[in-house]
């Protein structure tokens, strides 16, 4: 999958990396690495990236913006009944 097939995919909806990853057949892995050197070197264009922080179900703690992996379990109530981080593109 080549980077900028992400940019047209990611205009059209908000994705999470499994989703990406089931969509371009390829390992989540290898589709993480693509997505964050998108994300790096979007700032130079007219996309701005968006990212629905993870977040816990119970207890409503959120994640920082960075990891955009499914977190295992919440720091704060210890729960594993989480969201995974949603990624989207806008124009500027």
């Amino acid at each position: 999958m080549f980077r900028k097939d992400l940019i047209p995919l990611l205009l059209q909806q908000s994705m999470t990396v499994s989703e990406i990853a089931r969509w371009a057949d390829q390992p989540p892995g290898e589709v993480l690495d693509d997505i964050e050197h998108l994300l790096r070197s979007i700032k130079h264009t007219e996309y701005r990236p968006v990212v629905e922080v993870a977040a816990c179900k119970k207890c409503g703690f959120q994640f920082s913006p960075d990891k955009l992996r499914k977190p295992s379990k919440c720091p704060e109530c210890k729960s594993t009944w989480l969201t995974e981080p949603r990624v989207r593109l806008e124009r500027k």
